[in-house]
């Protein structure tokens, strides 16, 4: 079993940055694995939700749930990883989603997917701690640069999890069975190449001191920070605005242009392709030049866009380039608002705020598809023209904000 003995965020030299190069793509991978299995049950949900004979409140409510129970643990797992490690968190977050999805692939009615996604939301709730991890192995100026791995993975992930999902609803029709024992066992062996291949990205001693989860404390540091509020606020606006998409898609596809469970999988895979190709390529190489804050500003216009095209759209390829907007706009705006996050607070901080930005992106996640879900019934469009209206809103709350780094006015 093999574990580190690394430096925090401030090493530097040639050793930091052989450390950095090591351990970067083994922690890309263990996410990646791990939202691929997500991929492949997001874009199915709903149409099984609805086999169900959930309407749009319940099916944005199932999405809801998972992130509700996210929004509870995130913080615990940000803290958890601070005094023991982001290696044994990591596992174990692998290990909760592969039984989530046992849960999903025999489920026979709403309730049992709504078990399902209690569960994973429990073992699905440790981002922050592979932010975290970032932060610990990376000086802050590639630090944004670096989060977009983090995005990129998702990216990736709704790419090929997806496409898998697609067409793994045909091996076993109008069931979860094939999709969910893939995505279990997807979960359970990225957890046993965890265990051996990642190693610790925090010196043992340095854990050992770090005292235990406070949420009011984390809490209370943000509130006392207006630059973290605005970053917050921004962060919830933008995860609400694209989190409409998740309980909708699917169902909009087939309601107005008839397309089937593989074909929402291949929607969801152009949005993984765009978001993929913005974070992991274009953000790590505009942010050096601009700053985050400037290219947190300039996606956020793609993203408000394609959000309005899609809700109006009356075509497929209008729909299809509406959501590339979307995935341009995603793909500028995540990385850029968690950079800017991650520098705003000193790294002892670091994975108690970033748990706790994970835990708004959470409550986003819980209000976006529930809003989502109960506009969806009134009519199709309606929660494309309010996440469009979110993203207005996020677009003044950064306006307030300074990029780390300059004088203040």
């Amino acid at each position: 079993m093999t574990t580190g003995n690394a430096s925090g965020p401030e090493s530097s030299g040639r050793g930091g940055a052989t450390r950095e190069t090591r351990r970067l793509p083994l922690l890309f991978l263990t996410v990646l694995v791990d939202l691929v299995g997500f991929g492949i049950v997001l874009p199915l949900l709903p149409l099984y939700a609805r086999d169900f004979g959930a309407d749009g409140i319940e099916t944005g409510l199932l999405v809801s749930v998972y992130s509700l129970v996210q929004l509870v643990m995130a913080p615990i797992w940000g803290r958890i990883s601070d005094r023991v490690g982001r290696r044994p968190v990591l596992i174990l977050g692998l290990l909760g989603s592969g039984a989530a999805y046992l849960v999903f692939a025999n489920a026979g009615s709403l309730a049992a997917l709504f078990l399902s996604r209690i569960v994973g939301g429990i073992g699905g709730s440790t981002i922050p701690v592979a932010q975290a991890y970032i932060a610990d192995v990376t000086p802050p100026a590639r630090r944004a640069g670096n989060m977009g791995l983090i995005g990129a993975a998702f990216g990736l992930g709704f790419v090929i999890g997806p496409m898998l999902g697609g067409i793994l609803s045909g091996v076993s029709p109008g069931a979860p069975t094939a999709p969910g024992y893939t995505a279990a066992a997807l979960c359970v062996l990225n957890a046993f190449a965890a265990v051996f291949f990642l190693p610790e990205s925090r010196r043992p001693g340095v854990t050992a001191r770090t005292g235990r989860f406070n949420l009011r404390s984390s809490v209370a540091h943000a509130a006392s920070s207006r630059q973290i509020l605005f970053i917050l606020g921004t962060y919830l606006a933008i995860t609400m605005a694209f989190a409409t998409l998740q309980p909708t898609l699917s169902l909009l596809a087939a309601a107005r242009f008839e397309l089937g469970a593989r074909e929402a999988g291949y929607l969801f895979a152009l949005l993984g392709v765009v978001s993929a190709i913005v974070q992991g390529g274009l953000v790590r190489r505009i942010v050096p030049r601009t700053g985050e804050r400037s290219l947190l500003l300039l996606s956020a216009l793609p993203f408000c866009l394609g959000l309005i095209v899609m809700g109006a759209s009356a075509t497929t390829p209008a729909f299809l380039a509406g959501l590339v907007l979307v995935g341009i706009g995603y793909g500028g705006t995540i990385p850029s608002v968690l950079g800017l996050l991650s520098r705003s607070v000193e790294p002892k901080r670091q994975g108690a705020i970033l748990g706790l930005g994970q835990s708004v992106g959470s409550l986003a996640r819980v209000l976006g598809p529930g809003m989502a879900g109960a506009l969806f019934d009134v009519r199709l469009s309606l929660p494309y023209f309010a996440g469009a209206a979110l993203i207005v809103a996020a677009t003044l709350l950064a306006g307030r904000v300074r990029q780390p780094g300059e004088q203040s006015a």
